[in-house]
């Protein structure tokens, strides 16, 4: 009996070394990459950076944190109970429970629940990198029409504030939110009347600036905002970025970065549109490439081919010498490339 325990504790022991040698193999360099593995994870869905760390959004499961100035130390998880969530600067979290409420996670001793109207069909949320603006967006469907109310989330008070309302036919879809740096214009991506769709609307008044439809475009999956001059960037699901007039939603021109080519898919989605820190470069993803764009000239600089083949996630580093993409499939990476080099 003693010699079969001390046989299981050596399996154990065994294991145990065989696991964190797997886990250093696949958090290594690799052709000037390094790759970072989260074992027994259910997607990457998002990557951002705050201030010095590398936050990854795992699928309906909670984030993970990683040192930009160290991404080989040992990774910090905060996992989450409700989809979709935030995670705010204190590493609470800020989620919506079964699009009734808003909870937060992560709080001991600390309850919160502010109710939504009604029963949405879906509910988007989105914040600055500190989080000091937060807004959700319900979408409400009727047998014809499709409603989102917009409204700002007050945890201080524990009140959600209405913003504004916009409504569309039934295949009116928003699929990403974004908001400025100057946090007074969030502006909204998606599809009205099977055509690109885009909106903005002024936060201070709560004012729908314009809306426009794009008939160049099937729909545009992805966002992102200049300050200095006001531009949009959005990402198309026909392999193009366009830069957009904020002032008018005026369409200044597009740059075709994935070719329709025979016997391949037509849906060529730009998945996500991500601004360096310098404001100076856009990249620009597409499986399983990203690229990086000059934003003065409006001329592709590069094409980086990544390892994964879903890029759900991209994110610069602090200084803007690196760049992350992730995977959204099950057991996915992410990727680390220097951008120096």
């Amino acid at each position: 009996m003693k010699g079969l325990l001390k046989n299981r504790v050596f399996q154990i022991i065994v294991l145990a070394a065989v696991v964190q040698l797997l886990i250093v193999f696949f958090n290594q360099r690799r052709d000037g990459r390094i790759i970072l593995d989260i074992p027994d994870n259910q997607g990457i869905e998002e990557l951002w950076t705050r201030d010095s760390r590398l936050i990854a959004a795992e699928m309906g499961r909670g984030f993970h944190l990683f040192d930009w100035s160290d991404l080989q130390a040992a990774r910090r998880e905060l996992p989450a109970a409700f989809y979709p969530s935030i995670l705010l600067p204190d590493e609470r979290i800020l989620s919506v429970k079964d699009k009734r409420g808003l909870v937060l996670e992560n709080s001991p001793g600390c309850t919160l629940w502010i109710p939504l109207t009604g029963q949405p069909a879906e509910v988007l949320l989105v914040s600055d990198s500190a989080c000091s603006l937060i807004i959700s967006a319900c979408q409400y469907l009727y047998d014809r029409s499709s409603e989102y109310r917009f409204q700002k989330v007050d945890l201080q008070q524990e009140i959600l504030l209405n913003l504004a309302e916009l409504q569309g036919g039934r295949d009116f879809l928003i699929r990403r939110l974004c908001l400025s740096d100057a946090l007074d214009k969030l502006i909204l991506a998606g599809t009205q009347d099977k055509k690109a769709y885009l909106a903005l609307i002024e936060i201070p008044t709560g004012r729908v600036g314009w809306e426009k439809i794009y008939p160049e475009e099937m729909e545009f999956y992805s966002v992102c905002f200049l300050d200095n001059p006001p531009l949009i960037f959005a990402g198309s699901r026909d392999g193009a970025v366009s830069q957009i007039d904020a002032a008018d939603g005026r369409l200044i021109k597009s740059l075709p970065l994935v070719p329709l080519q025979a016997g391949q898919t037509k849906l060529r989605t730009i998945q996500r549109v991500v601004l360096s820190p310098d404001r100076k470069t856009l990249a620009a993803s597409c499986d399983p490439s990203f690229y990086l764009i000059d934003v003065q000239t409006w001329q592709l600089r590069r094409k980086v081919d990544v390892s994964h083949k879903i890029i759900s996630g991209v994110a610069f580093s602090p200084d803007g010498r690196y760049i992350a993409t992730s995977d959204i499939r099950g057991s996915g990476i992410i990727e680390i490339f220097d951008l120096s080099k």
